[in-house]
């Protein structure tokens, strides 16, 4: 076999031509892993806003809390279940509204939706408060139009900044604070008192019910228990597992749309880097028919190319990633096909962010590499040593 050093000197002394087939696999290489930290980022997003202790109670059929129904009776009777938590002598649970207005854009470029979500007080001091927290001003007054938004809702829209006030269905809604929830999905949402939100939508009920589960093994009983009562027609699902598959619909356009761009740059590269290689082959003729009339094989001359195209593989690689890297303090909106409401993310970075891209790279280098490396190996000894 002919040592990796061979490989190395010969791509330093051709700075030029590496560089650049490296610059372009880089290039594809960071729109791929952009592609893949923008739906990673979808994912992550809504991912962290549900829990693997709570369970959400919806209606039977409903995908999302935006077309579900769940009687008031409903969420009284099994928010009492056993399986639900209790804190000083009240359930840990929440019935929540879900629901969607138009707000005007703070830069006056048209409008957009917003989802709103009724909270009761007990669900919100009992359930919400360890992962939502007031960051400016206060918690909403009960029994008021007062509300609170998400710090990515803050000042996107008209309106949407402590001490201004919000107008939606025939009446003004103060904002009074600004809360986080730790990067989830409801940081793109206005939260405010079910009831009032409920007569102001005209709804009969809640969307949907969120309980904290005494232990993660009684899912099953709540399950089993909502499932035998003849009286709703509800179903339950693990918090995490639902917001999980809400983001799928998102992420995977996301991810079908970016890769077939990333597909064709990678076409680009691939065609730049096989023309490298072929330039490299045809001004090392002489180089090529010494190795073999020194004994070295054609496979192992084909194997030599194939590493040098490797090499620059794995270079850009490594440069499209850590560019892509600085994305992550990147932050972007779109609209959640789930809510159909806009929903701020951002880019997340993985361990499977760089480990697929690095392929991607590795595959665009044989391609690349495979026509010239076979064609260098075919050379014969008399001819190339010729020149």
């Amino acid at each position: 076999m002919i040592p990796l050093s061979y490989n190395v000197r010969s791509i330093l002394r051709r700075r030029f031509s590496a560089v650049a087939t490296a610059a372009g696999l880089s290039l594809v290489v960071f729109v791929f892993a952009a592609v893949l930290m923008l739906a990673a980022g979808v994912e992550e997003t809504l991912k962290a806003t549900g829990s693997p202790r709570n369970a959400i109670l919806l209606r039977k059929g409903s995908t999302v809390e935006l077309t579900s129904l769940l009687p008031r009776e409903a969420a009284k009777v099994f928010s009492a279940d056993p399986a639900v938590a209790a804190q000083g002598g009240k359930a840990v649970a929440s019935p929540e509204l879900f629901v969607v207005f138009q707000l005007q854009r703070a830069d006056g470029n048209g409008t957009a939706n917003v989802g709103f979500r009724g909270v009761t007080p007990d669900g919100l001091h009992l359930l919400r408060s360890e992962t939502v927290h007031v960051i400016d001003g206060r918690l909403p007054q009960p029994a008021t139009s007062e509300v609170m938004i998400g710090k990515a809702m803050r000042s996107r829209y008209k309106g949407a900044a402590p001490g201004q006030s919000i107008r939606i269905a025939r009446r003004d809604w103060q904002v009074v604070g600004v809360f986080e929830a730790g990067g989830s999905g409801f940081e793109s949402e206005i939260w405010a008192d079910a009831d009032q939100l409920i007569d102001a939508a005209r709804r009969p009920g809640y969307s949907q019910l969120t309980v904290r589960l005494r232990s993660p093994s009684d899912l099953s009983a709540l399950r089993s228990t909502v499932d035998v009562d003849p009286r709703f027609n509800l179903q339950v699902k693990r918090e995490d597992t639902y917001y999980q598959d809400a983001s799928g619909p998102l992420a995977g356009f996301v991810r079908a749309l970016g890769t077939v761009i990333a597909v064709f740059f990678a076409f680009g590269a691939t065609l730049g880097a096989m023309i490298t290689m072929y330039a490299q082959v045809a001004s090392r003729v002489r180089e090529v028919g010494t190795l073999r009339a020194l004994g070295f094989r054609r496979r192992s001359v084909l194997g030599s190319f194939l590493d040098e195209s490797l090499i620059l593989a794995l270079i850009g690689a490594a440069a499209g990633c850590l560019f892509a890297s600085f994305l992550g303090a990147v932050s972007f909106s779109t609209v959640n096909f789930s809510s159909f409401t806009e929903i701020k993310f951002r880019f997340h970075f993985a361990p499977a962010v760089a480990a697929w891209s690095t392929l991607f790279a590795v595959a665009m280098g044989l391609l690349g590499g495979a026509l010239p490396a076979t064609r260098a190996a075919r050379l014969a000894i008399a001819e190339a040593t010729k020149g």
